[in-house]
């Protein structure tokens, strides 16, 4: 009988990623959707896609809608969402800890709800690989306590995936670089030549999950890296134009809504150590039953992108 899966953040780029791989195996499981609106115009597309998968509202800062969404669930996987502006208002009135007490409720509903399995997307901790001058960067600093919460429960198996830079960013760091439109711009918060571990979010981190949950008892407790390769920006924007014919160029610049003190640390400390550069980078991409999607395979598939 399949085992019963539920995707905090369903209708999201991580969420969606898992939905999407393990809608692929339906002899093994079967996937609920977690939004916090089931009308949403993205999860009427993706009960379109997806007509087997149950879609059941929740919400991370309510734990009588996590207890109802994980009634029955033997598998949860679960990602938190640092940056938006709610959370983004609570750090800057001090209050460190809005996004570990999301991961805290979902964490122990799960538990409250006879969950057994609890696939989490963390990250390490800067402070911990860079020292304390790297405190500041609470996004990574938070999913990382998470991450120890889920630890030190012995109710529930956990489970641990860090995620790569996406791909995907330079679809959202893309500007035309004059009014001819006839070269575009991709300004990013990374020196141009800074190597960091890329994936396809939208494809490959599901994939990284189905391979977690395949062996579990050879991942229960272990870190696995969803990366496809690491790659400087300026080889990204290159593989941009050989898929496209557009010519292109990087820019390091600040991302304005991004432009902030927590961020910048992170950043700082990505161009310092790299990312995940504790971790094995290899290991989901060599082991994955399903290719992963190679830098020059993501722009393949957005050949005809143009900046809006």
């Amino acid at each position: 009988m399949p085992e019963l899966v539920a995707v905090i953040g369903a209708t999201g780029a991580q969420g969606g990623s898992v939905v999407k791989a393990l809608s692929a195996l339906p002899t093994q499981y079967k996937v609920r959707g977690i939004t916090r609106s089931t009308s949403s115009e993205r999860v009427q597309e993706l009960q379109a896609q997806y007509p087997n998968v149950e879609w059941v509202a929740a919400d991370l800062k309510d734990q009588a809608s996590l207890r109802q969404a994980f009634n029955g669930v033997d598998i949860a996987f679960g990602n938190t969402n640092y940056l938006q502006p709610e959370i983004f208002a609570q750090i800057d009135a001090g209050d460190l800890d809005a996004e570990f007490r999301l991961g805290k409720n979902m964490v122990d509903a799960a538990i409250e709800q006879g969950v057994k399995h609890i696939v989490y997307s963390s990250l390490e901790s800067p402070e911990k690989v860079g020292g304390p001058k790297y405190k500041g960067a609470h996004e990574p600093e938070g999913k990382h306590r998470i991450e120890q919460y889920i630890r030190g429960k012995e109710q529930i198996a956990g489970y641990f995936v860090y995620a790569g830079f996406y791909f995907q960013n330079f679809l959202f760091a893309a500007q035309w670089a004059n009014d001819s439109k006839d070269s575009v711009v991709f300004t990013y918060p990374l020196p141009e030549d800074a190597l960091q571990p890329y994936v396809d979010i939208e494809e490959d981190l599901g994939n990284t999950v189905a391979l977690v949950l395949s062996d579990r008892a050879k991942y229960a407790g272990q870190v696995v890296a969803a990366v496809e390769g690491s790659y400087s920006g300026a080889q990204i924007v290159q593989a941009f134009t050989r898929a496209t014919g557009v010519p292109a160029r990087f820019q390091h610049g600040t991302i304005p809504e991004m432009d902030r003190s927590d961020i910048n640390t992170m950043l700082r400390f990505f161009v310092e150590f790299g990312a995940l550069t504790q971790h094995d980078l290899t290991a989901a991409k060599k082991h994955s039953s399903v290719p992963f999607t190679t830098l020059d395979q993501f722009w393949a598939k957005y050949a005809s992108f143009r900046p809006e």
